[in-house]
């Protein structure tokens, strides 16, 4: 009882502290149980969208994504209204693109083969109810600031790493910059912020975490970019150019395909941060065509 106490505490001191508006966490089994610590709290974003936090004994184990299982260590799986719509690879992950009304936004906890980590007969999941708002004026994209000359200038790199369970995933390095989701749509501070992630230069999502995984993915060459913004989604710059690392990916049908003994049920359900929905401050609508070839069905 003392670590759920302790962990509560930390989500909770997080969520006061910071002046974050946070829905209540609604546990996915009531009793105490022996196995890893898991709180959930789905944060409403300032500007636009949800900021989802997870706090866990459970290691965020990304560059072991579909392989053997290693006790204690994973990632999660994120659904909403009982589609699964992405993967969470760190203690981070941002929401949007939900119409407005009620939601239930499930958090389950998975091995690194995709199967659920379970203590006892309960699935380690949590399931959040919240109210997305009616979209009301939101505050304008700030311009872009360039990096004081007194600051080291930020640089990132980034790369896509093949899913043995097909399709992609995004791993970024920083230097001179931290990622700070904890303050995303609040005051800027210099040498942190966040990134945002665009395919074929349309805006897709932010990134809060070293590891993203890239969904939507179709056959075809496709432009990888990622841009550094500040806490108030500033887009960052040194001497007149944005600060961001773009890479092109090519995409076969058999890198989309799982490998053999990758087979999780991969559905189309991994797709969300494609769809042309309303995604926020800084949005542009993507059309994807009726004739586009084989989409990324984003198994696991």
């Amino acid at each position: 009882m003392g670590r759920a106490v302790r962990r509560s505490a930390l989500v909770v001191g997080l969520v006061g502290i910071l002046g974050l508006v946070a829905t209540t966490t609604v546990t996915g089994h009531d009793e105490d149980h022996e196995g890893p610590a898991f709180e959930v709290q789905v944060l409403r974003d300032a500007v636009a969208g949800w900021n989802i936090l997870i706090v866990t004994d459970v290691r965020f184990a990304p560059e072991n994504v579909s392989t053997g299982n290693v006790e204690g260590e994973g990632h999660a799986h994120v659904y909403v209204d009982g589609v699964k719509v992405s993967r969470i690879y760190g203690m981070w992950h941002y929401l949007y693109d939900l119409e407005p009304g009620e939601h239930e936004i499930k958090i389950e906890l998975s091995n690194n083969d995709h199967t659920p980590i379970t203590t006892g007969e309960h699935v380690l999941e949590q399931i959040v109810t919240i109210q997305e708002p009616v979209p009301t004026e939101r505050p304008a994209t700030p311009e872009p600031r360039a990096v004081p000359a007194d600051q080291p200038i930020p640089a990132v790199s980034a790369e896509a790493v093949h899913d043995p369970a097909g399709g992609f995933n995004l791993r970024i390095a920083l230097e001179h910059f931290d990622l700070a989701p904890v303050k995303a749509s609040r005051d800027p501070v210099d040498g942190e912020g966040h990134g945002r992630l665009y395919l074929n230069g349309e805006y897709v999502t932010r990134i809060y975490e070293e590891w993203t995984q890239i969904t939507g993915l179709w056959v075809g060459t496709h432009e990888i970019t990622v841009a550094l913004v500040g806490n108030d989604h500033a887009p960052l710059t040194h001497d007149g150019s944005p600060i961001q690392a773009t890479f092109t990916l090519d995409v076969t049908e058999e890198s989309l395909t799982a490998g053999p003994g990758h087979d999780h049920g991969g559905t189309a359900d991994d797709m969300g941060g494609m769809s042309s929905m309303d995604m926020g401050d800084d949005h542009h609508d993507m059309d994807m065509g009726d004739d586009e070839p084989t989409e990324d069905m984003a198994t696991g």
